[in-house]
């Protein structure tokens, strides 16, 4: 007889979805008298077999009966702060008529008057994942956010901070087992990480499998001092097909996140130019929030007086404005850019509306001065840079001589620290090809940099950002969680919305980061040239060090949901 738990924090894997309209009913009679059931979820499917499952914890008891749902070959679905049961039944519907799961929660959420109060996360059997987050969810739901990964998605809310959501994805995706066992590991690791902040009353698992009928595995925790952990005890001492051979230790499960993992990063950028660049450093903080990478620095390519300003009151925003700033000095496109501008110079009632330090380019440090700096600084073979506007600062660093900094000339300091460069630069595949901006621009720099750089590059084309784009819905509706946002007013000056924009130097910045999570398919390895036309041509050689992303429809769904989840996540206050 399976033990029972209601709760707040979730993991949810899945086979596939469906899609629905409908208008939300009242409250459920066993909802929470506040509305807020609070959890943390991770959805995820094994497409081999179409067992889905899902665990859930939290501080509101039964969660594992009003917060979890699951339906062999089809998917899994969860709903959680102002949960409502009856969108259980209904997603798992909609998924099995074969609608997309963003659809699905678009269609559930349609008419529902607390639509910005629900967390919702679904995903299918081709590993497509959704969330919605509880964007007008007050203060006491304190953190809250999501994470997608390979056939998987976390999320939660009233969290003891981020690690809840980033554990619980490591130890699922480090933990050899089942489905079960891997539900299980990350329960564990989100609990272990702080969990509800509220405290563990409930826990639970639900498992189905085709050709059993209901839940072909539940087990679950309730009136607890310890839920997860009485849960795990139950789980260990249980025989039952649906776990595997994972080992779980006494003290933990997984792999907790460790700033030793974090990517030391440089971001260069020619920030006003185009407002993917404003997304793409959202996306660097929301993952060094998640403690995936450590941004070092940022320097630019563009020569404007409001570039550094803007670049440094967005770091400030979220809470690092410390980070240093550098500047190309004689650069391409000194244009002005009222997206960054305006927010540079925007004041109300007298005090800055986003409050910086940098107050002008001018007063930057140079950039390549700044590179060598920072790279002398660190780890050898460690930074991975970023690069998603021109080639002009890389050029200059390569032919930049020893000096006090370090005693090693431009190319050989690049070849003792760097580990990668991610560029958004050129384009590929068999599509009819020509010149891209952040090639022509600067041609000279960026033959230098495919000549001469010497360490893996690995180049996000055009056709990659151009075949995912962000949609305007997210910029409305995702970062209203504060009066004035830095990226959704610097989007809304750059272009009449609604408009969904392409995500060229996001897709570099997720690569970088994220390189093993399977949002891209690599080339071949190569080289990469500009011929006469300043178009991009690969050539393929077992010894060469450049290779470009690729993409199919299965990952463009994934890469999408995963960059509007990271861009819009709250600073850590």
């Amino acid at each position: 007889m399976p033990y029972r738990i209601v709760g707040c924090f979730t993991i949810v894997s899945a086979i596939c979805l469906a899609n629905v309209s409908l208008r939300a009913d009242p409250p459920a009679a066993n909802s929470p008298s506040d509305g807020l059931s609070a959890t943390f979820s991770i959805v995820a499917v094994d497409p081999d077999t179409g067992v889905c499952g899902a665990a859930v914890a939290s501080k509101y008891p039964a969660v594992g009966k009003v917060v979890p749902y699951v339906r062999a070959g089809v998917g899994a679905f969860c709903t959680q702060h102002w949960h409502h049961p009856q969108f259980g039944k209904a997603a798992l519907d909609l998924l099995e008529a074969g609608n997309p799961p963003e659809d699905v929660l678009s269609q559930l959420l349609r008419n529902d008057p607390q639509r910005e109060q629900r967390q919702l996360a679904i995903v299918d059997l081709q590993g497509r994942a959704a969330n919605r987050n509880p964007s007008a969810a007050g203060p006491p739901s304190r953190y809250w956010g999501a994470q997608t990964g390979r056939f998987y998605a976390c999320q939660g809310n009233t969290l003891a901070g981020r690690n809840v959501i980033t554990d619980m994805a490591r130890a699922y995706e480090e933990t050899a087992g089942s489905i079960s066992d891997r539900l299980m590991a990350a329960l564990v690791a989100g609990d272990r990480a702080g969990g509800d902040h509220r405290g563990k009353l409930a826990a639970g698992i639900r498992v189905a499998k085709p050709g059993v009928a209901g839940n072909w595995f539940e087990l679950d925790v309730d009136d607890s001092d310890d839920a997860v952990e009485e849960l795990l005890a139950n789980y260990i001492a249980l025989k039952h097909d649906a776990k595997g051979e994972a080992q779980f230790g006494a003290k933990a499960v997984g792999k907790p996140s460790s700033s030793k993992d974090a990517v030391p990063l440089i971001f260069d950028t020619d920030m006003g130019n185009d407002i993917d660049d404003a997304l793409a450093l959202g996306v660097i903080h929301a993952l060094q929030t998640r403690g995936e990478c450590k941004l070092l620095a940022v320097t630019l390519s563009k020569d404007n007086e409001f570039a550094a300003p803007y670049v440094d009151l967005v770091n400030t925003f979220y809470g690092r404005g410390e980070i240093p700033v550098g500047v190309v000095r004689d650069g391409k496109t000194p244009e002005d850019s009222k997206y960054i501008r305006l927010p540079s110079e925007a004041h109300d009632e007298g005090r800055a509306r986003y409050p910086h330090d940098l107050a002008s380019g001018k007063v930057a440090p140079e950039a390549v001065a700044l590179l060598r700096k920072v790279l002398a600084a660190g780890p050898d073979g460690q930074a991975v840079l970023v690069v998603v506007g021109f080639s002009t600062n890389l050029a200059r660093l390569l032919d930049s001589p020893a000096d006090d900094v370090s005693p090693l000339a431009g190319r050989d300091l690049v070849k003792k620290k760097v580990r990668l460069l991610s560029m958004m630069a050129g384009m590929f595949g068999d599509q009819p090809r020509m010149k891209e901006y952040n090639v022509f621009i600067d041609i000279d720099a960026a033959k230098k940099v495919f000549a001469d750089w010497p360490t893996p590059i690995v180049t996000s084309g055009f056709e990659i950002g151009q075949a995912i784009r962000f949609p305007a819905q997210s910029i409305e509706r995702d970062f209203s969680y504060v009066r004035h946002h830095p990226l959704r007013e610097g989007y809304e000056l750059y272009q009449k919305m609604p408009y969904d924009r392409e995500t060229w130097d996001l897709t570099a910045v997720l690569y970088a980061v994220r390189p093993d999570r399977n949002y891209f398919g690599l080339s071949p390895t190569g080289t990469i040239a500009v011929d006469d036309q300043q178009v991009t041509q690969f050539a393929p050689a077992e010894a060469g060090r450049h290779r470009y992303l690729t993409v199919t429809p299965e990952q463009i769904a994934r890469v999408r949901e995963a960059l509007v989840q990271l861009a819009s996540q709250p600073p850590e206050r």
